[in-house]
């Protein structure tokens, strides 16, 4: 935990929810797991507020509690996830990419689950006002919903969500050392440890849907059905679990029933962010090959993780599912930029002729034939697969080949692209340009780097100790002797990959502060003339603003435009240096 993040996040939560619930969350993250005994005077309010404000945490997955026992009573101790408070500034690019996936019925669902925290359908029938629609209208909203559903974009809440994952594996620990009639050696007890992670893994790795539910239809006609069912757009409809009537053979003219999936409307759901973690993930490699090679590359790597996606359910997942190059073939979008991508002619000219002298002009992507489509693509994986980063792998060569996708590599990769990127913006293009040679080359002697970068050694040794106070490298002593005398020792220069995560994740959380300061500080600072704006009479005849107060707020306007940008961009840095890795414990929490 970081002194930088629990600011951000009182400052996150206090936006969303009040001074009085940053108060509560704030003694959380200072002080750890508390009960409410504990928690009222240091939060310095009433019982009714902090049992209010925890409710309204818990509701929304910020905070979780557990029961332990303490003499003859049961204490309930509460605790607050901090990565779900951060996940709070990524609400507008969630919502843009249910709506985009999705369309803007499964936007209006997902955002009434996601402002509740948890919600039953039913309650979201209410506040979207089904019922008072018609039955086609009904059977679209059934049919969003069981497409959310399915694809996770949100889950079933169960009575155990509200607890750590920590602390549901310590209860079941407790459970089967009672089982026993004598207490467990140390062996038997690493065997029950195991026991119950395996068990955990499998109920998360399970590829059961709760809350789907399948009922007979008999009142809805296939024609009906066809008509409803996804279309290319991307907006989800209506849904049938074996296909509609007429792909199946099965008409209603004939009286045969048929299954439709339906969502339990008693049912509580959340929003599944891990699962649009994944898309945003998905969306920096895609702007890695992109920036790298083309948008012909970008374009086909993101077929590549469109078909993968269906079985990526977080960032946990370090390899993804094989895929075969029919698949990307068939879902590479059409109008990809491939025209340009990449050049499969074996001529040494670039430019072609015809017969007359005259040069060919190639066809739109649209116009691309099937062979020459097909010649673009193997020619982009075959670049893609031997790149340097080792994202994309070739595990296979049966038929036209089979590739797999190693998001751990991945996230190394992203991860050293972003710190490059705040190196160069916080010291200089220098200071990034060692820092690469001490990537590549691993440990270098001062004497070394400069030369490498061709520095002189006094002008090298500075920038160098700049990085090491910032600490994004660090030095090793390999001594001469066996007394380990500092004056003769070898110090090198290397990369510790821990601490320069660690620092990097500071330098966000520190500018994704201030950058939320700085949005205060000028809202404030435009206090009355933003008060002035939301009187009636200013409403009602917006020429009582003089110019001056128009270009005030023009200007208002355009720097919370410009600091929302910012914000966007230090949570997508955010995403990549922490939130991408594989081995953090936090991607673990809440599952």
């Amino acid at each position: 935990m970081y002194t930088q993040q629990v600011g951000l996040c009182k400052q996150i939560v206090r936006e969303h929810y009040g001074p009085i619930v940053e108060a509560v969350v704030a003694v959380l993250a200072r002080e750890g797991r508390l009960s409410l005994r504990q928690l009222v005077p240091r939060a310095k309010q009433t019982p009714r507020n902090v049992r209010q404000a925890l409710a309204v945490l818990i509701q929304h997955g910020i905070v979780t509690h557990a029961m332990s026992k303490e003499g003859s009573l049961m204490v309930t101790y509460y605790s607050v996830c901090l990565k779900n408070i951060l996940r709070l500034q990524r609400a507008g690019l969630y919502l843009a990419l249910v709506e985009e996936r999705m369309g803007s019925e499964g936007l209006a669902v997902f955002r009434t689950i996601m402002a509740s925290g948890v919600s039953t359908i039913g309650n979201v029938c209410e506040v979207l006002g089904v019922a008072e629609m018609g039955k086609a209208a009904k059977l679209k909203f059934n049919a969003v919903v069981a497409k959310l559903v399915r694809d996770r974009y949100i889950i079933a809440v169960n009575t155990v969500d509200t607890i750590t994952k920590a602390d549901r594996i310590m209860q079941a620990e407790v459970s089967e050392v009672e089982k026993l009639t004598i207490p467990p050696t140390a062996k038997e007890l690493l065997a029950i440890r195991r026991k119950i992670l395996e068990r955990e893994e499998e109920e998360y790795q399970s590829s059961n849907v709760v809350g789907i539910k399948r009922r007979a239809s008999a009142d809805i006609s296939a024609d009906h059905l066809s008509k409803l069912h996804m279309g290319a757009d991307g907006r989800a409809v209506a849904f049938s679990s074996h296909g509609t009537g007429e792909q199946n053979g099965h008409s209603h003219a004939n009286g045969e029933q048929q299954q439709v999936d339906s969502v339990d409307d008693k049912q509580f759901f959340r929003a599944y962010f891990d699962r649009l973690d994944v898309f945003l993930r998905n969306q920096q490699v895609v702007n890695y090959f992109t920036d790298k090679y083309n948008a012909g590359a970008g374009a086909l790597l993101k077929a590549i993780l469109r078909v993968t996606e269906q079985h990526t359910r977080t960032c946990r997942v370090k390899l993804s599912e094989t895929v075969s190059s029919t698949q990307i073939f068939q879902h590479v979008s059409p109008d990809a930029p491939l025209v340009d991508a990449i050049d499969t002619s074996k001529d040494m000219f670039h430019q072609k002729y015809d017969a007359s002298g005259n040069p060919v002009v190639e066809p739109s992507s649209k116009e691309l034939s099937r062979e020459r489509r097909s010649e673009i693509i193997f020619a982009l994986l075959e670049v893609i697969h031997t790149d340097s980063s080792g994202i994309v792998a070739k595990v296979d060569e049966r038929g036209t080949g089979q590739y797999r996708v190693n998001f751990e590599r991945a996230a190394i990769t992203l991860r050293e692209r972003c710190v490059d990127a705040l190196v160069h913006e916080k010291f200089g293009s220098v200071h990034a340009r060692l820092l690469r040679v001490l990537r590549d080359k691993q440990k270098l002697d001062e004497k070394v780097v400069a030369q490498a970068t061709m520095l002189p050694i006094a002008a090298c040794r500075e920038r160098l100790h700049d990085l090491a106070l910032a600490g994004v490298i660090d030095t090793i002593e390999i001594p001469r002797s066996a007394d380990r005398n500092p004056s003769r020792m070898f110090y090198l220069w290397y990369i510790n990959s821990d601490k320069q995560m660690r620092s990097a994740m500071r330098f966000v959380y520190q500018a994704m502060s201030n950058v939320i300061e700085r949005g205060a500080k000028e809202a404030s600072a435009r206090a009355l003339l933003v008060a002035k704006t939301r009187r009636q009479d200013v409403i009602a005849d917006p020429s009582l603003l003089t110019d001056g107060e128009r270009k005030e707020l023009q200007n208002l306007a355009r720097i919370k435009q410009r600091l929302a940008v910012a914000s966007v961009r230090l949570d997508s840095m955010l995403l990549v240096v922490y939130d991408t890795d594989p081995h953090s414990a936090d991607l673990q929490l809440l599952q």
